[in-house]
């Protein structure tokens, strides 16, 4: 980490962990889980960092497991309105935030005079 404002991540979990393959695993055969009963299932606290952590092992997956409002689960094992309805719901959350972005940049971009260096914005 290089920049005073990156914060580090919390949680970095690599495609190849065996924590993934578990979680697949875990989900195979199931319906939506949430965290807090993979969790137990797996007699872990439920707590916010085991969340993050779950997060970060179905970020990981390769698309294979699907996360959002009502839980975790297989990709592969979804009906096909189950996968839409879960698409649709995370592209909306992606629009949402880039909608926000381009709000603030707005703000951000006219209090001051920018140049663009070596495909970077910087001030003057």
């Amino acid at each position: 980490m290089t920049a005073a404002n990156q914060q580090p991540e919390l949680f970095t979990v690599a495609p190849d962990d065996p924590n993934v393959e578990w979680l697949v695993r875990m989900l195979a055969g199931m319906d939506w889980m949430t965290a807090a009963e993979i969790l137990q299932h797996a007699k872990h606290s439920v707590n916010d960092s085991n969340k993050r952590w779950l997060r970060a092992m179905a970020a990981a997956s390769k698309g294979r497991v699907a996360g959002g409002q009502r839980g975790y689960k297989l990709v592969e094992e979804m009906m096909v309105e189950e996968y839409n309805h879960w698409r649709n719901w995370m592209k909306s959350q992606a629009d949402y935030m880039t909608a926000r972005i381009l709000e603030a940049d707005k703000v951000f971009y006219r209090r001051q005079k920018v140049r663009s260096g070596n495909g970077i914005l910087t001030t003057d």
